[in-house]
């Protein structure tokens, strides 16, 4: 059991070290630095890294279950499909930092007993889309300088990629251009995490029946 303890804090303090190593990475150790308005932790991976350790440390189920869909669903798709130069101290930041949030996520179930419900699902699906989606948005809009809408893709914040498409590819490259782009990837993001839920619905059906 404390062995339990202590690789699950251990977990925890890495994710929470990565998300503090990184942003001043990305300030003040690049050859080429980010704009500090590009390196707050407001991408849907921020959020993850962070309510991930803090459930690790003892928070609310609520967070495991937003860690899990946003984790799996978009740490795994950054990871295939990477926006940033290969085989440089950014790549490897960006690998770690989303590789942990998979474990960290993976950890939670197969180590601590941790899954969603159905209900679940449904709960994550609409704090996303219907709470923090328009709150990113608008901090985009703030920050940024997409004037208008669209225009200007090299703007300084693109946070959920609401503002342009990442600069890899990916699933958006198949949408039409901004804004246009949002309405299916949030049709896609839903069914993403319906898709992720549906080997617990079956093991779950399969136990009651």
């Amino acid at each position: 059991m404390q062995i339990k303890i202590f690789i699950t804090k251990a977990i925890a303090f890495l994710l929470l070290l990565h998300a503090v190593a990184s942003p001043y990475k990305d300030l003040f150790i690049l050859e080429n630095p980010y704009h500090w308005k590009e390196v707050l932790p407001f991408h849907m991976c921020d959020f993850s890294e962070i309510i991930l350790a803090w459930f690790l440390l003892g928070g609310p189920k609520i967070l495991f279950n937003l860690a899990y869909f946003w984790g799996i669903a978009g740490a795994t798709m950054a990871i295939l499909t990477p926006d940033i130069p290969f085989h440089d101290l950014d790549y490897l930041f960006f690998m770690v930092g989303h590789g942990m949030i998979v474990i960290g996520v993976f950890y939670a179930i197969l180590a601590l007993g941790n899954l969603p419900t159905l209900k679940d699902a449904h709960q994550v699906i609409l704090i996303t889309i219907f709470a923090l989606l328009p709150i990113i948005y608008v901090i985009n809009l703030i920050l940024g300088d997409f004037a208008p809408y669209g225009i200007d893709p090299g703007g300084v914040t693109n946070y959920w990629y609401l503002m342009a498409k990442p600069d890899g590819d990916s699933l958006l490259n198949l949408f039409p251009p901004p804004p246009g782009h949002i309405l299916p990837s949030l049709l896609i993001t839903v069914c993403i995490f319906y898709l992720i839920y549906l080997p617990i619905g079956i093991k779950n059906k399969l136990n009651n029946t």
